[in-house]
């Protein structure tokens, strides 16, 4: 059978049962295992278990149930894995082109059943089971095998050979992807289809009448010339379902979620995102995403010329493979690159039910302000789009609007979402000049802190080993410290936290000398730290980033050069998990978390800017504060100046502290 034959056949069997009015016998069953985990958004596949040059698939043709926004519910036959939780649609099966793939079928539906594979240029050979229309059939509680050479890459569709009409309505179909020999990060075996892998995206499109599926699970009769699909799905949910994510525990039959989300292309990674798109169901689908626009580079698992598209109609049967990328040709940006025209003040906006996906800001990355009492669904900034049928009856849930066949087109801001301090904390400094706001962008204006100082209220001595201080405020509560008076370095080796202090005299290649009374005792360390706020439960893949520099002096509006005794600083970041917000409310808190390499800490920084960046791969959730807390997130400066010889104080300027991550 020809790659192009099935489709033909498909509808010609679905039109004959219309004019013969079928009717089809029904039986009821149901399933109860538990969903696979999955990754939260793009396409999942599944593997199967590789054995040398052959991929096998155990699937189990079996009933459950799916749900839809509008609460109800619709009884669904589905392939599902051997041994795994009931799922609509089927598995996503992935191999390797020159693989030879296996699946095992095995029947728990009262009838018979089976699996196509169109498109496939080799042979599909079949044990087991009986012959049937199209191949060979599972019998009820009995199993088929199919065996065929996955000879050219592509997206692909599977699907019941048996009984079409009923059976692919009813929800037996899945997608195939057969992936080139060219390289995990090619659609195809051409340069020109390179794509993003983390940007993969399967939009399987199907219709539903809740009618005929009531009838199956009745064991009644339908009419199929009563044909009348009120569902339209897309990945086995409807809008707004498609947009939660992979594996969402509202959803526990229907895994795969259709949210599209990508980032405005860079110079760090140019390449665009993929959408392979198929059509289960029996008619026709117009389809289109707002304000963009695709290049189809594919139809039915063949390579096309590569054409740019407004909106294409997806045939019944047919799978096309589309490339989407975002260029940010203006790049708007209220600081540098202001939009020409005012933006509409927020009191004269209106939203829907008091909800918007709008973050209140024209600007990509930027929230803004928005009418109270308004719900926002917007993480950190990011620009929505629709991607619908355009077929607007099908854009909806049993004919009401707007649901069914759509999804959202999520653009987040370039590298993810991006965070800049909305205040500080002096816990071991205090300010010399300049606010929290300099720590927005990377400029000539400077967050500037100097050490923290007290006083000795009465003469020093140069043999005294225990001297008493004004005010221990902000000073280390716990641990050994330098602290310089005069021209001597001491070391506070007991009564920290208290204003009686143990210390070693004539540190740091200084003499021990005495001291009058009121002399200043001046730290060698600053310590402070910014809060970001609006960090969303869920967040992945933190970045934090820091730049400044150190200054030999306290005083004044010029940086002065250090070339000797540079300060080393540690960047640390708090994790909530430790002790709360108790855990990080000193210098010394249990809470604060050193930043692995790279870079390494601590860094040598003089008086010329420095510029890090660590990454925290995978959940941020230990370092978003809950509750009151809430979304908080905490990132401390230490610098000290603790090396011979006879180190003299210093000021910190900061210049910039962002943090990036990836929103859910």
């Amino acid at each position: 059978m020809t790659r192009s034959t099935l489709p033909r056949i498909r509808r010609s069997l679905a039109g004959l049962a219309l004019a013969a009015g079928l009717l089809v016998p029904v039986a009821t069953l149901t399933a109860d295992a538990q969903p696979e985990a999955v990754p939260p958004i793009g396409m999942v596949c599944t593997t199967g278990t590789v054995a040398g040059s052959t991929t096998t698939f155990d699937l189990v043709a079996s009933a459950g149930t799916i749900d839809t926004p509008d609460g109800n519910s619709v009884f669904t036959w589905s392939y599902s894995p051997a041994g795994g939780h009931f799922q609509s649609p089927g598995p996503v099966l992935c191999t390797t082109q020159g693989q030879t793939v296996v699946v095992h079928l095995h029947n728990n539906l009262p009838e018979a059943t089976s699996i196509v594979f169109p498109g496939q240029d080799g042979t599909v050979a079949a044990t087991g089971g009986s012959a049937g229309l199209l191949t060979t059939e599972a019998s009820p509680a009995g199993d088929v095998t199919y065996t065929f050479p996955a000879g050219q890459p592509g997206t692909y569709l599977y699907e019941s050979g048996s009984d079409v009409a009923k059976q692919i309505e009813m929800g037996l179909a899945g997608a195939l992807i057969v992936r080139p020999t060219l390289g995990a990060d090619f659609a195809y075996n051409d340069t020109g289809t390179q794509f993003a892998p983390a940007r993969e995206y399967l939009l399987l499109l199907s219709d539903i009448d809740p009618d005929l599926h009531h009838a199956i699970e009745v064991g009644g009769t339908y009419d199929v010339n009563s044909l009348r699909n009120r569902y339209f799905a897309i990945n086995g949910r409807e809008f707004p379902d498609t947009i939660q994510d992979n594996g969402s525990a509202l959803l526990p039959n229907q895994p795969y979620g259709a949210l599209v989300r990508l980032q405005p292309s860079s110079s760090a990674d140019n390449r665009p995102a993929l959408i392979r798109m198929i059509n289960v169901g029996a008619v026709n689908h117009p389809f289109h995403p707002h304000g963009n626009h695709t290049r189809q580079i594919a139809q039915d698992g063949r390579l096309v010329a590569s054409t740019e598209h407004f909106g294409e109609t997806i045939g019944s049967g047919q799978t096309e493979d589309f490339l989407l990328r975002w260029d940010d040709a203006d790049n708007w940006n209220p600081t540098t690159n202001p939009l020409p025209v005012a933006q509409p003040n927020y009191r004269n906006v209106f939203f829907k039910d008091g909800n918007t996906w709008y973050s209140g800001s024209p600007y990509l990355g930027y929230k803004g302000t928005l009418p109270v009492g308004t719900t926002s669904q917007n993480a950190c900034g990011e620009w929505y789009f629709p991607l619908h049928s355009h077929a607007l009856n099908e854009f909806t849930n049993f004919d009401q609007g707007f649901g069914g066949m759509g999804t959202l087109l999520r653009v987040d801001p370039a590298g993810g979402c991006f965070g800049s301090p909305t205040s500080s904390s002096l816990i071991g400094a205090t300010l010399k000049s300049g606010s929290v706001a300099a720590l927005g962008q990377s400029d000539d204006v400077y967050y500037q802190l100097n050490p923290k100082t007290t006083t000795r209220p009465t003469p020093t001595t140069a043999g005294q080993l225990s001297i008493t201080v004004a005010s221990a405020a902000g000073f280390p509560s716990t641990g050994q410290y330098y602290v310089r008076i005069d021209n001597e370095i001491l070391l506070v080796t007991g009564g920290q936290g208290t204003t009686t202090w143990t210390v070693s005299r004539g540190q740091l290649g200084t003499a021990a000398a005495s001291h009058l009374s009121g002399a200043v005792v001046t730290a060698l360390a600053t310590d402070w730290y910014a809060a970001f706020g609006g960090v969303p439960a869920g967040s992945t893949n933190l970045k934090v980033i820091y730049e400044g520099r150190n200054c030999g002096s306290t005083t004044g509006t010029a940086c002065v050069s250090l070339t000797t005794n540079v300060p080393q600083q540690t960047v640390k970041i708090c994790n909530w998990t430790i002790a709360g917000a108790a855990g990080c409310s000193s210098a010394t808190s249990a809470g604060w978390t050193t930043l692995l390499a790279p870079p390494t800490q601590p860094q040598a920084v003089g008086s010329t800017d420095v510029s890090s960046t660590w990454t925290l791969s995978g959940p941020a959730s230990a370092y978003v504060g809950t509750g009151s807390y809430a979304g908080q997130l905490r990132v401390l400066v230490h610098t000290q100046r603790y090396t011979a010889p006879a180190p003299t104080t210093f000021s910190t300027w900061g210049d910039l502290m962002k943090i990036v991550y990836d929103a859910p």
